[in-house]
């Protein structure tokens, strides 16, 4: 009696871990999608942002060219004033000298100086005719003398206005080079935290490919191992993918994208159009039919005997769970759901639970 009790308890206990496993193993499973979904978005944000700072870069990158360009034609602008600067320089200079030596002249060694053009007049009337024209010979120099003076004030102005530009535009450009500096050593910083979210992403989406590939691991022995009661009576199994007989992955050892160098429990069938119809081996049981994890869409079918025959990575199905189905009757259709690299159904057969190779019933 006391043995009994203990074997009921045993039992109990067993039965009460494998609950609190499975819940266990289904609130990984939802902190893993809900971290995973947090850092996509923070990567998409993080993305933005480095969109954002690329365009500001790019802007500042014109902004200094532009501004460089500028610089080039003020300094082009300053070369020419101060050219005109020094000839100007020069003519105030030279119209200064002849006026003073004129008036040397005139007024002490000329012999035809000043005081000789007023004496030298025959009547009152020529005296003011030459007396006039001498003022007007000296108010022309002083008025040459004094446009001169002003085109230079004028010229020394506008180059005094171009330096004070320039100063403007460098002051501007360095400011802009220093702007660009800052953005693209903080683009530096986000880019490689955005890469830090993305290898996190990878991870934690690698955890939740084997949480889920254990999970329907599990499920999956739970739904292949019950058919050992009954016979199978249908012989070799039907093609199941009528439209294509083009084996892509031989069942076996490979290299898988997604785990690494693996042993592959199926034969991977493509060279099909994406929809095109998947068909059951033979009749059975459907005990699977939709969304399976990391296989995508999957239909498994038991077809007694210890058989069962399991159709992957489906577009969509066309049974149900618990609907019995003939031999050649479509089941699915083709697709690229789940852990895939593109159109394609990942076929399998299990005898007894354990997977066996599909050639041995093809």
């Amino acid at each position: 009696m006391k043995k009994r009790i203990s074997i009921l308890i045993a039992l109990m206990l067993a039965v009460t871990l494998c609950i609190d496993t499975a819940a266990v193993s289904a609130s990984e499973l939802s902190d893993l999608n809900k971290k995973i979904k947090e850092k996509k978005a923070s990567l998409e944000q993080g993305k933005k942002k480095e969109k954002e700072m690329m365009d500001s870069i790019v802007d500042l990158e014109e902004t200094i060219s532009q501004l460089d360009g500028e610089i080039g034609n003020a300094q082009e602008d300053l070369a020419v004033l101060t050219e005109e600067l020094e000839k100007a320089k020069k003519k105030v200079r030279r119209q200064n000298k002849d006026l003073s030596k004129r008036l040397r002249s005139m007024y002490k060694n000329g012999s035809v100086g000043f005081l000789d053009v007023l004496l030298s007049s025959g009547s009152f009337s020529d005296f003011l005719t030459n007396l006039d024209m001498v003022q007007r010979i000296l108010k022309n120099d002083e008025d040459v003398l004094e446009d001169l003076k002003e085109a230079h004030q004028l010229i020394k102005k506008k180059k005094k206005e171009v330096e004070e530009l320039q100063a403007e535009l460098e002051a501007a450009q360095q400011t802009a080079v220093a702007e660009k500096a800052d953005v693209t050593r903080q683009k530096e910083e986000l880019e490689a935290a955005n890469k830090r979210e993305a290898d996190d992403i990878g991870d934690l989406e690698a955890e939740r490919e084997a949480l889920e590939a254990r999970l329907a691991a599990e499920a999956e022995q739970g739904k292949i191992s019950n058919s050992k009661n009954s016979k199978y009576k249908e012989g070799q199994f039907l093609w199941p993918l009528p439209a294509s007989h083009e084996v892509t992955s031989e069942y076996g050892w490979r290299d898988c994208p997604f785990h690494g160098r693996e042993f592959h429990a199926a034969i991977d069938i493509g060279g099909a159009d994406p929809g095109s119809p998947i068909v059951a081996s033979a009749s059975g049981k459907v005990v699977q039919a939709g969304w399976y994890g990391g296989f995508g869409i999957s239909v498994i079918i038991d077809h007694g005997g210890g058989l069962t025959t399991q159709y992957n990575h489906c577009s969509s199905v066309n049974v149900s769970e618990g609907d019995k189905v003939k031999r050649g009757q479509t089941i699915a259709f083709l697709g690229s759901t789940g852990y895939s690299t593109g159109p394609h159904l990942d076929y399998r057969v299990y005898k007894d639970g354990n997977v066996v190779s599909p050639w041995d019933y093809l």
